[in-house]
C-alpha cells in the first residue's frame, strides 16, 4: 500500500483534463470517529474544502455512509453533493428527490429487532442501538472491554431468533454491528452504479474516480473501484483492497484542498 501524499504528481496526471468522481465515507474519513454517532461533526476547515470541491463543475462529489440518508445529509448540509445512506439503500442526487429501496417487510423486522435488542442490551452500559429506518446498527465503542463480546453475542443470538443471516445480513464495522436486509446492497454496489452512470455521461476515459474510506464496510467500495480509479484507506496501512492510504482527517482535508485548487487553476 502506497502513501498517497508521496504520489500527488501521479494523481495530478491521472485527473488532468478529466471529471473527478470523488467518493467519500463520512465517519472516520470526513469526520473523526466519535464516541457515539451523535457526537460526530464535520470540522469547519474540512467543510470549506468539501464545499470547494462540490462547487467545482469538474468534480462530482458523493458521500457514501452507513448512516441514514437524513442523518448524513444533516451532518453535512452542503448542496451539490450526492448523498448515499444506509450503505446504498437510500440515495439523493443534487436537485432530485430521494430514492429508497422499498423494503416494508424488513422494516417491520427492524422494528421488532429493535425492541428485542433494547430489552436484552439494557444492562450493558455503552451499548447503543441506532435505528436507521431501513436497518439497525449496534455500537459498542463506549462499552467496557469485558462487555463487548457479550454485546456481540446478544446481537448474533437475536439475529438467529429472527431467522439467521438468510433473513438479516450482519456486517462488521469499527466497533459496530450493522443489521441490514440480505439483498446484497453495500457500498460496493452503489459505487459500481455511480461508476457506470459516470461512464455513460463522460465516457470510459473521461473521468477519474477516487474513493476514501476507513472501515471494513468500505472494502466493498475499494474492490468496486479497483482498476477504474484509486481506493484510499484513511488510517494506518493494513491488508486492504485500497491501493493508497492517508493517515488521518488532516490529510484527507489536504487532499481535498489539492483537488479543489487544481481544478481552480485549470478553470
Amino acid at each position: 500500500m502506497k502513501y498517497l501524499l508521496d504520489h500527488l504528481n501521479m494523481l495530478g496526471a491521472a485527473v488532468a483534463g478529466k471529471q473527478i468522481l470523488l467518493l467519500l465515507d463520512f465517519d472516520g474519513t470526513l469526520s473523526p470517529i466519535a464516541p457515539t454517532p451523535d457526537d460526530a461533526v464535520l470540522a469547519g476547515e474540512m467543510r470549506r474544502e468539501l464545499e470547494r470541491c462540490a462547487e467545482s463543475s469538474s468534480c462530482d462529489v458523493s458521500v457514501i455512509s452507513g448512516r441514514a440518508l437524513s442523518d448524513v445529509k444533516g451532518k453535512i448540509g452542503i448542496p451539490g453533493i450526492t448523498y448515499v445512506g444506509n450503505h446504498g439503500l437510500e440515495i439523493e442526487r443534487p436537485n432530485e428527490e430521494p430514492q429508497r429501496i422499498a423494503l416494508p417487510q424488513f422494516q417491520s423486522v427492524v422494528r421488532r429487532m429493535k425492541v428485542e435488542l433494547a430489552a436484552r442490551l439494557a444492562s450493558f452500559d455503552g451499548a447503543i442501538i441506532e435505528d436507521k429506518g431501513h436497518s439497525l446498527a449496534v455500537h459498542y465503542r463506549t462499552a467496557s472491554a469485558e462487555h463487548r463480546p457479550l454485546i456481540k453475542a446478544v446481537v448474533h443470538e437475536t439475529v438467529e431468533a429472527f431467522g439467521g443471516e438468510r433473513h438479516v445480513d450482519v456486517a462488521v464495522g469499527s466497533m459496530v454491528l450493522e443489521l441490514r436486509p440480505p439483498i446484497g446492497c453495500n457500498k460496493g454496489t452503489i459505487v459500481a452504479e455511480l461508476l457506470e452512470s459516470n461512464r455513460l455521461k463522460y465516457g470510459d476515459r473521461g473521468f477519474f474516480a477516487i474513493y476514501l474510506g476507513d472501515d471494513a464496510t468500505d472494502e466493498d467500495a475499494f474492490k468496486a473501484i479497483r482498476g477504474r480509479g484509486w481506493g484510499v484507506l484513511v488510517g494506518a496501512p493494513r491488508i486492504s483492497h485500497a491501493e493508497y492510504y492517508l493517515k488521518n482527517q488532516n490529510e484527507v482535508r489536504a487532499l481535498l484542498q489539492t483537488l479543489a485548487g487544481r481544478r481552480e487553476e485549470e478553470a
